[in-house]
């Protein structure tokens, strides 16, 4: 029986550890790229979440004969309304409020691209800025959020207040 030299079955012990160094570069390489492919997907139905929650209140304004104009007087004279109007109104609002935490926390997750937060934030904004009748929602509904988010809302109202506008006037700030 012949034998090996030492010599070559150290040669062989040492490819043999480079071949099994190089499959596990691989195999972690391999895997990245299944985590950032798995990654873009989660975000992508994230972002397809966030689009269909926050269109569901268009949709149903679109679709519910009325539901407009009943909503456009609870922005603006929210005291006209009936407890049954104000009821479905502020049920309509707390959909509307509930997309808002809803891409607020997806936002702060990372879980949604940045303009897609960018946009309904603005958006939101802009409706506690200029509809005094979300003014009523937020003082009976906020309890039904939690913070963060609650603080992100109210603050939101206080710089409402903060920049009030008197009758004919400019926008002056209200001492707290």
């Amino acid at each position: 029986m012949k034998t090996i030299p030492k010599t070559t079955l150290e040669y062989w012990a040492l490819i043999a550890e480079i071949a099994g160094a190089i499959a596990i570069v691989v195999s972690v390489i391999y895997l990245g790229v299944q985590i950032r492919a798995n990654t873009k997907v989660l975000r992508s139905q994230a972002h397809y979440n966030a689009l269909s929650l926050a269109q569901r209140p268009f949709e149903m304004a679109i679709a519910v004969q009325g539901l407009a104009d009943l909503v456009e007087t609870s922005y603006a004279t929210p005291e006209k309304l009936s407890e049954a109007q104000w009821f479905r109104c502020a049920n309509y609002l707390f959909m509307q409020f509930n997309s808002w935490e809803y891409l607020y926390y997806q936002n702060r997750d990372g879980s949604i691209p940045s303009q897609l937060w960018a946009g309904a934030d603005g958006y939101f904004k802009q409706l506690v800025a200029t509809k005094p009748g979300l003014k009523r929602f937020w003082s009976e509904y906020q309890h039904a959020f939690d913070h963060p988010f609650r603080s992100y809302v109210t603050n939101e109202f206080a710089k409402k207040a903060a920049t009030a506008t008197p009758p004919g006037g400019t926008p002056t700030p209200t001492k707290n």
